[in-house]
């Protein structure tokens, strides 16, 4: 699968719905953001799925549309990334979403900012609100930190 983004992928109601919902949910703070332990930053997120359960049931609900829109046959794992904003942009360690096997990727921007997702060494996305990209799980990917919003916010999805 080759890295593709659409914008406005959800519509104002169903978008709106999920960034409120968002960002009023309860974080927990990581002091890593890459899965290599390395001082890249540190980060907040909220699980929605995850270990075959649903861990928050109201986001989830307003989740539907999204996975519906992105014909969701099985989830794997969907949770809320917040990155506080920095001084300078800081661009977190590459990373892969899954090692044992290969399944579709999903980030949403909640917000539009500085900030940016990189995918493999190359390819830089802008963090635009309700702009979705798609890859495959065990690409090399990072997120970066933002320095003209508050925190930048997405949502990541694994599937099948």
């Amino acid at each position: 699968m080759k890295v593709k983004t659409e914008k406005n992928f959800l519509n104002k109601k169903d978008f709106d719905n999920l960034k409120i919902a968002a960002i009023k949910a309860p974080f927990y703070f990581f002091p890593s953001v890459s899965e290599n332990n390395i001082a890249d930053g540190y980060y907040f997120t909220h699980d929605i799925f995850c270990d075959y359960q649903i861990y928050s049931a109201p986001i989830f609900k307003l989740m539907l549309p999204l996975l519906e829109k992105l014909e969701v046959k099985a989830l794997y794992r969907s949770k809320i990334n917040l990155y506080p904003s920095t001084k300078k942009i800081l661009e977190h360690g590459q990373h892969v979403d899954t090692k044992t096997f290969k399944c579709k990727a999903f980030i949403l921007a909640l917000n539009t900012c500085d900030g940016f997702t990189r995918i493999g060494k190359t390819t830089k996305i802008p963090s635009i609100e309700n702009q979705g990209i798609f890859f495959d799980s065990n690409t090399p990917h990072n997120s970066t930190t933002c320095t003209d919003d508050n925190v930048r916010l997405n949502i990541n999805i694994n599937y099948f």
